[in-house]
């Protein structure tokens, strides 16, 4: 034995040496290499030092499983819709065996195969307690070990273990034969024996620690072979060790052989199902666990407790399948079972089976069926949906002759703050088509008066939407209109008409039967305060004779269906489009304001046209400290104009400062002054900021409307007018290029020169030939007395003398007189505002 065992070690090393040079080995050393234990090769491949990297090239004794491609059974069409289901071979299934179902027919999830994940917990979950006492039927044999306690006249306690030829080796006593014994009776030989033998003595027997056995797993398990076991070890314990049963493997036709016999079958789902270990038996050494092909197999999936796969022992009727997987689910509709089955022709094909009845029950299971226990609709029968500006929305029980106000018992508690109570809106499904259907309801007169024809008998599974004053119904009535436009059809049209202008809600809204123009105004909820009540204007589409579309535009007279006039009110039809007009002259309210030396300055609110004149005289007139030639009228309007029109000249003006560096970089390099003169201008124009001051005549339109006559010189004020009336002043302001800009006390008889003289005089940049006076008003005197008579003629308190630039000191730019113009015209009219004291 000892030179087999060498020789298959040295065929090991070879192999191992085989391996790591990639040659592979022969088929003799493959076959000495097979003979030897899982132990010993284990071994063999730690000495190499190789672990496991030498295993795939020896092929093992136990089949490789190979991946089956499992065909994808077609199923006939139903319902506009292909069912669906694969067929239940696992990998490595035997070609005999009959197809197992996975896949429900509407492509859900793969069903799992039942009982298999018994055996994914770790190795040790199942294994036997080594601690507890062991039963009376134990087995005891060689390798056990008995605990033998003597007590009376002598105290003594030993630990016997049974030999290999089955004899405890008692002191004083000798052998004692207990191979083959049970617990209980090698205690009552034990007890028997001593006590004859040793008289005085009481003897107590029990086991200590127990024996390892050697059984081997073959079959369709995950890891078959020879497995070392506690003795207490079942069926069961050493499945687990052996990993499981493969998915081919049969659960329910285990078997338990004993020297070539077969000496019990276990079916696992008599555990798994019922709790029964009966048939789990102990082992003994030597014992073989098979683990035969799995057998016929259906599938049921749906609404049951344990949708899975099955393994068929026996049952042969769909109540039997179903009591496999547990029974129904309340959620179960079984009159609407069906069975997905392959024909005896190859077909597959579906069974109806009405599994609530007995003879449905009775129906026969073939190999391969897949049964399917479709749910109750998930559409609620018998029930009222309150929804929208509710406190308390979902489904209510319907009953027969409920109403509105059944469903809604008070306004107070059951709605929202500020609810519509004119216009609710109940969504209703027509029998036998399921066609939406529209009604309206006032839902406040249906509580408050129960017995009126508002309280609408309710349906079931009418919708009773509610709206609030203050929200927007687009997302409550968005979905049933669309609903609304599906269902349309050439001869049927979408029950929608729509409604604009001058309400509260504007939008489309469902046509309800028999529906009038003041119905569209209640669904919009209600005119708003600017529509005019006089009339309204109805535009609607009808399709002549199929061949094109008319647009016809109605009037509508508003003032009488306020009214009840008979006849006004007029019926609709789909697609019409109700418009609600403005009431003319009506805005929004303008607002000017009017402060300085008037009685009563403030912020008034106008009439459109409304004019200065009037504006003054609501003002209670001007104060006798009034300086009204001095009078700032600012627009917004003029101000915007202003500020665009700068940013136009400032971009153009950088263009040709640009081109200007350029051109006397190249040229005399003199003109050097005349650029930064430029440079400031442009400086001058992106700081210079609007006014929009509009110039007026004030004394003039005193003067004019004093006797209430209308004048020239009058105002048309806008929204955001400011008006200003400044206090008498006695200045005179003078600006530009001149040594010392101030103003000065008005001096009668001083002209501008004067003026000039007194602010230091001009510098060598000032254009003394058209030096210009801008009055208080804000107008501007160009001629100039500067030689001649007229002397002082031309200045009066809150002048502003501007002395300007010089422009033939500067090169030309096609820009520049207008900006110069500009920046001057703004900065002296801002310069004037502030002598007069309005900024």
């Amino acid at each position: 034995m000892m030179k087999i065992f060498k020789g298959l070690l040295s065929v090991g090393l070879f192999l191992l040496a085989a391996a790591a040079t990639a040659q592979g080995p022969t088929q003799e050393q493959l076959q000495r290499f097979r003979q030897l234990t899982p132990e010993q090769q284990a071994e063999l491949m730690q000495k190499a030092g190789v672990g496991e990297a030498p295993v795939p090239a020896v092929r093992s004794t136990v089949p490789v499983e190979r991946k089956v491609v499992e065909p994808v059974l077609v199923a006939p069409f139903g319902d506009g819709e292909q069912t669906r289901s694969r067929s239940a071979g696992e990998e490595g299934s035997p070609a005999d065996t009959e197809a197992t179902p996975e896949a429900t027919e509407t492509g859900e999830e793969e069903l799992p195969r039942f009982g298999y994940d018994l055996f994914n917990g770790p190795a040790g979950a199942m294994a036997p307690a080594s601690n507890i006492p062991v039963d009376d039927d134990y087995l005891v044999g060689p390798g056990d070990t008995v605990q033998i306690q003597l007590f009376g006249k002598q105290h003594a306690q030993y630990n016997l273990v049974i030999t290999r030829e089955g004899a405890l080796q008692f002191p004083g006593i000798g052998p004692i034969s207990v191979s083959g014994l049970r617990f209980r009776e090698m205690k009552e030989l034990l007890k028997s024996r001593i006590e004859k033998q040793m008289i005085g003595e009481t003897v107590s027997v029990t086991m200590g620690a127990l024996r390892s056995i050697r059984v081997f797993i073959l079959g369709d398990v995950n890891h078959p072979g020879s497995y070392t076991v506690s003795a207490l070890s079942t069926m069961t314990n050493a499945l687990l060790q052996g990993g499981g049963i493969k998915p081919i493997g049969s659960l329910r036709h285990i078997q338990l052989k004993r020297r070539g016999k077969v000496v019990t079958r276990m079916d696992l789902y008599d555990l798994l199902l019922r709790g029964d270990t009966r048939h789990d038996a102990r082992l003994q050494p030597g014992d073989v666990i098979f683990v035969p092909p799995v057998g016929a197999t259906v599938g049921v999936a749906g609404e049951v407790r344990r949708p899975a796969i099955y393994e068929l022992r026996g049952e042969r009727t769909v109540g039997e399948v179903l009591s496999l997987a547990g029974g129904l689910l309340p959620t179960a509709y079984p009159q609407a079972s069906r069975i997905e089955r392959i024909s005896k022709r190859g077909e597959r094909t579906l069974v109806d089976v009405d599994a609530a009845s007995r003879k449905g029950l009775a129906t026969r299971i073939q190999a391969g069926d897949v049964l399917h226990v479709y749910s109750v609709l998930e559409k609620m029968e018998n029930i009222v949906v309150l929804s929208g500006h509710v406190q308390r929305p979902g489904g209510y029980q319907w009953h027969k002759g409920m109403r509105v106000s059944d469903l809604v018992p008070s306004l107070t508690h059951d709605l929202k703050p500020r609810a519509d109570l004119d216009y609710a809106l109940i969504k209703r499904e027509r029998k036998p088509d399921l066609r939406i259907q529209a009604l309206s309801v006032r839902l406040g007169e249906a509580v408050q008066h129960p017995d009126s024809a508002a309280n609408v008998r309710l349906q079931a599974r009418d919708e009773l939407m509610v709206f609030g004053l203050d929200e927007d119904r687009s997302e409550i009535i968005d979905p049933l209109i669309e609903e609304l436009r599906r269902q349309a059809s050439h001869r049927h049209p979408a029950q929608v008409v729509s409604v604009g202008g001058l309400v509260r809600m504007p939008g489309s809204y469902p046509l309800e039967p028999g529906m009038k123009v003041s119905d569209l105004i209640r669904a919009g909820g209600g005119l708003s305060e600017a529509a005019y009540g006089l009339g309204a204007e109805l535009t609607r589409y009808e399709v002549v004779k199929g061949s094109y579309r008319e647009v016809d535009h109605i009037h509508v007279d508003l003032a009488g269906i306020l009214e009840g006039k008979e006849g006004a009110d007029l019926g609709l039809q789909p697609h019409d489009d109700l418009h609600i007009k403005r009431l003319p002259e009506w805005a929004s309210t303008i607002n000017v304001e009017i402060k300085g030396e008037v009685r009563f300055p403030g912020i008034y609110p106008i009439a459109r046209g409304e004019q200065l004149s009037r504006l003054i005289e609501r003002a209670g007139g001007l104060t006798d400290m009034a300086f009204p030639r001095g009078a700032v009228f600012v627009r917004e309007e003029l101000k915007e104009r202003e500020k665009k029109r700068l940013e136009e000249l400032s971009k153009k003006l950088e263009a040709d400062l640009a081109s200007l560096s350029l051109k006397l970089a190249q040229e005399d390099k003199g003109q050097a002054q005349s650029l930064e003169v430029v440079r400031e201008l442009g400086d001058q124009l992106r700081s210079v900021e609007p006014t929009g001051r509009l110039v007026i005549n004030l004394p003039g339109l005193l003067h004019d409307t004093r006797k209430g006559r209308r004048s020239d010189y009058d105002v048309t004020l806008m929204d955001g007018d400011k008006i200003y009336i400044p206090p008498v002043t006695q200045s005179v302001t003078v600006t530009g290029e001149v040594f010392y800009p101030t103003s000065h006390l008005y001096k009668k008889g001083l002209d501008r020169r004067d003026y000039v003289k007194l602010s230091g005089g001009a510098t060598r940049k000032a254009d003394k030939k058209n030096i210009y006076v801008v009055r208080a008003d804000g107008s501007v005197l160009t001629e100039s007395p500067w030689i001649g008579a007229g002397k002082g003629a031309d200045i009066e308190p809150g002048d502003t003398i501007v002395v300007p630039l010089d422009v033939d000191r500067v090169r030309p730019i096609a820009l520049w007189t207008s900006v110069s113009q500009i920046i001057f015209q703004l900065a002296i009219a801002a310069a004037s505002a502030n002598a007069i004291g309005v900024f």
